[in-house]
């Protein structure tokens, strides 16, 4: 009897090692980090202050200019790309809008203006100016700028825009 009592215990003990859980040990992952690239950016020209800004993500120019710098009434945003992303050093000049070019709007004799012309016009595009040359060849030269509401693309809205621009001889 004595020797069974020895084997059970003995059996239970072993069944206990072998079904109860151990403890577990954390296991730790080393994993070496990238070193975090950084870039600096310098804004000059029409800003209040120049302006050096350190930046580890890739940004477009839009969303750094938001963050770091006060623009000049004056700054001519239309001169640079704002959805440029940067991610490398960079030196970005804002230039000033040019107050006597403003002023001084160039006229097109609408019977005469090439395609290229045209275009240079502020808001024309493409298809627009393909139109006013295709409706002058099929109709003739333009007797009045109104005539361009005839033309594909051109609405009223838009031939008002264009009126300041274009002239008829």
């Amino acid at each position: 009897m004595r020797e069974y009592i020895l084997i059970t215990v003995l059996l239970t003990i072993i069944l206990a090692i072998i079904f109860f859980p151990r403890k577990e040990e954390p296991t730790y992952i080393y994993k070496e980090s990238d070193a975090f690239s950084s870039y600096e950016i310098t804004i000059t020209g029409a800003v209040n202050q120049t302006v050096k800004k350190t930046f580890y993500e890739p940004m477009m120019l839009k969303d750094i200019l938001s963050l770091s710098v006060y623009l000049d009434e004056d700054a001519d945003l239309t001169s640079i790309n704002l959805y440029q992303v940067y991610d490398k050093d960079a030196t970005i000049v804002i230039l000033k809008k040019d107050l006597d070019e403003q002023n001084e709007i160039k006229k097109l004799n609408i019977n005469q203006a090439s395609f290229l012309e045209l275009l240079e016009i502020p808001g024309m595009q493409e298809r627009q100016a393909a139109s006013i040359i295709l409706y002058r060849e099929q109709n003739g030269l333009f007797i009045s700028i109104d005539e361009l509401i005839n033309c594909k693309y051109i609405g009223v809205k838009t031939l008002e825009s264009f009126k300041t621009y274009l002239f008829v001889q």
